[in-house]
C-alpha cells in the first residue's frame, strides 16, 4: 500500500461520519476517485455507519449500561484540566455516547448488540483483507503469534495454527480498534476465501450466529473470552476451515 493510501484510510472514518474539515474532505474524494482500492474500503466504511443510523431509534430506547453517565461525566470533568485539544475533543465524544449513535457510541453499543458487534468486525475484516493481505503464500506461524500476543498483551489464548487437512492457512495477525481498547485479529485464507477470527478479551457472550454485511458470523465465549469467527456468507467453500478454526480456538 502507498503511503497516500494509508493517510486516506486512516481519515476514511471520520469521512464517513461527514466530520473531515472541507480541505480533508476534499483530499479524500480525490483520491477515492483515482483509487479503486481504496474506494472499496470506503464503501464498506461508510455501509458501516448506515446500518448504525438505520439501527438508531431502536439502540437509542435500549437503556444505557449501568455507570456510563457517571464515566462520560468523569471524562468531561477530567477535560477541563487537560490541553486545549482534547478539552474540545473529550465533551464531543461524551455527547456522542449519549445522544447520537456515531463514533465512540459505535463501539460501545457493540458491547450490548450481536448485530452491531457483527457489523462492526466484519467492516473490520473487510478492512484489514484489503490493506494488509500479505503476499500470495506467506503464511505466520501460531505458536510465534501466540507468544506475540502474550507477550505483548497479556493475552493467553491457543491460537489456531494453519492445517493443510482443513485448507486453511494463517496469514496475519493484527490489534484492531474495539470499545475502549483494541481487539486480536487472526487473519486466515481458505480455498482462495478470507476468514477472520477476533478475540475478545475478558469478555463473555452468549453463542449466536447471525449474517451482516454478506458474510455469516459466529459468536461464541471459551475460558473468560468471547470468539467472533467471520466468513462468506455463502460458506461451503470454508465450511471444513471454519469448523476447524472454531474447534482450536481456546
Amino acid at each position: 500500500m502507498k503511503p497516500n493510501c494509508r493517510r486516506i484510510c486512516d481519515l476514511l472514518a471520520q469521512y464517513a461520519d461527514a466530520t473531515l474539515s472541507e480541505t480533508d474532505r476534499a483530499d479524500v474524494e480525490r483520491h477515492l476517485a483515482a483509487c479503486p482500492p481504496c474506494r472499496t474500503i470506503a464503501g464498506q466504511e461508510c455501509g458501516a455507519r448506515q446500518l448504525l443510523r438505520a439501527c438508531a431509534a431502536r439502540l437509542k430506547s435500549e437503556p444505557l449500561p449501568p455507570g456510563l453517565r457517571s464515566r462520560c461525566q468523569a471524562l468531561s470533568d477530567a477535560s477541563r484540566s487537560r490541553s486545549t485539544w482534547l478539552r474540545r475533543l473529550i465533551p464531543l465524544a461524551v455527547t456522542a455516547l449519549l445522544i447520537v449513535l456515531a463514533g465512540s457510541l459505535f463501539s460501545l453499543v457493540t458491547r450490548h448488540s450481536d448485530a452491531l458487534l457483527a457489523a462492526q468486525l466484519t467492516a473490520d475484516h473487510v478492512k484489514c483483507f484489503g490493506l494488509f493481505r500479505p503476499a500470495a503464500g506467506e503464511s505466520m506461524d501460531a505458536a510465534q503469534v501466540q507468544q506475540m500476543l502474550a507477550a505483548r498483551f497479556g493475552l493467553d489464548v491457543h491460537v489456531p495454527p494453519s492445517s493443510a487437512r482443513d485448507t486453511v492457512q494463517l496469514v496475519n495477525a493484527r490489534r484492531c480498534l474495539y470499545g475502549e481498547g483494541r481487539v486480536s485479529h487472526l487473519m486466515y485464507e481458505a480455498n482462495g476465501q478470507d476468514v477472520s477470527l477476533f478475540i475478545l478479551e475478558g469478555e463473555t457472550r452468549p453463542p449466536a450466529e447471525l449474517e451482516t454485511l454478506g458474510h455469516h458470523t459466529r459468536i461464541w465465549s471459551r475460558g473468560g473470552n468471547t470468539f467472533v469467527l467471520v466468513s462468506p456468507a455463502a460458506g461451503a467453500q470454508v465450511a471444513s476451515a471454519v469448523q476447524y478454526v472454531q474447534q482450536e480456538a481456546r
